[in-house]
């Protein structure tokens, strides 16, 4: 489901876009959003990298990278080093779009932020402290 284009609520720059993004099936699991973002970041990793990052099983890694890969936002290819071979972890073109779009939308809502609570909306009256 790509991004919404309705504007958000005032009081809340981007929690629809980002709402739109989470409700992704590709990105609706925590481990594979942390496997997005890690990738966005590096570009590439080991798949020995991604299990001591996100601290899961072989099975569900590999899972999660299927999920991801289906969605053509990762790919993996075995690649031979001294070591042995080893399974390398890219992030594609549209998984690279996909992650700086995601970090447009956290940096826009991390700018909506001035400190004071919000005067309208769930969250009006309460305070941070």
């Amino acid at each position: 489901m790509p991004p919404s284009s309705e504007p958000d609520a005032p009081g809340t720059p981007g929690l629809r876009t980002l709402g739109d993004f989470l409700l992704q099936e590709s990105l609706r699991n925590s481990v594979r959003l942390l496997i997005l973002i890690s990738l966005g970041i590096n570009r590439a990793l080991s798949f020995s990298e991604l299990l001591e990052l996100t601290n899961t099983s072989k099975g569900s890694l590999s899972h999660h990278l299927e999920q991801l890969a289906a969605a053509d936002l990762v790919r993996s290819r075995m690649v031979f080093t001294l070591g042995g071979p080893r399974v390398r972890v890219e992030i594609t073109t549209k998984g690279l779009a996909t992650y700086e779009e995601l970090s447009r939308v956290l940096a826009r809502l991390a700018a909506g932020r001035d400190g004071r609570a919000p005067s309208t909306g769930p969250a009006a009256g309460l305070s941070r402290g």
